[in-house]
């Protein structure tokens, strides 16, 4: 009869500890969710399971302040979209133009392949080039400073990336921008491109 006491006890001090959790976060998971809703929804579009659920992750990663989490999601749904196109299109161990395995090419390479085939345009590119260079790969590839012991807070290395995370106003940019900006790419550009892909 103890146990079942004790127990009670830890659950309600659980929900009293989500309860606060959720009043200190209302105010910021209110303003992420107005911006996702100000950007559009598509509803439903024709993707593949993953990248369906790699969508779904990356806005609730967003929503909940999940920042790193959110970019890195936002790069797997579009990665995995071109993969899985190439894969129906070329065959299961199939290949790109550039010689490489489908399932062994790079984001850089299914970008490259995606343009070249036309079906993503110049710019959708170079917006995704952006994404993967200059807001992804600071957060999965995070460099060393430079030799010089100095850190130039417009590269990647892992005094700017600390800096964003934990101090954003001695810098001027924050994981949050970054993140936003994958956010907004994810939510109007991915569904267009799938469309594309039924040929719509």
């Amino acid at each position: 009869m103890g146990g079942c006491q004790k127990k009670t006890q830890k659950d309600d001090e659980i929900k009293k500890l989500i309860l606060e959790s959720n009043k200190r976060s209302y105010n910021g998971d209110l303003s992420r969710l107005k911006f996702l809703l100000s950007i559009g929804d598509e509803g439903l579009f024709p993707v593949p399971a993953l990248v369906s659920e790699y969508y779904e992750e990356a806005r609730l990663c967003w929503y909940r302040g999940a920042f790193v989490a959110t970019i890195i999601m936002v790069q797997l749904a579009f990665e995995e979209l071109f993969r899985a196109h190439y894969r129906a299109a070329n065959g299961v161990g199939g290949t790109l133009n550039n010689g490489k395995k489908v399932d062994q090419a790079s984001f850089f390479d299914l970008i490259v392949e995606a343009q070249n085939d036309r079906w993503i345009s110049k710019k959708e590119a170079e917006l995704l080039h952006s994404l993967r260079k200059n807001i992804r790969n600071p957060y999965v590839h995070v460099k060393d400073v430079k030799g010089n012991g100095k850190s130039d807070l417009h590269e990647a290395n892992f005094v700017t990336q600390y800096l964003k995370i934990r101090t954003p106003e001695l810098i001027g940019h924050d994981v949050k921008d970054d993140a936003k900006e994958a956010i907004r790419l994810l939510i109007v550009l991915l569904p267009k491109i799938s469309y594309r892909t039924l040929g719509l």
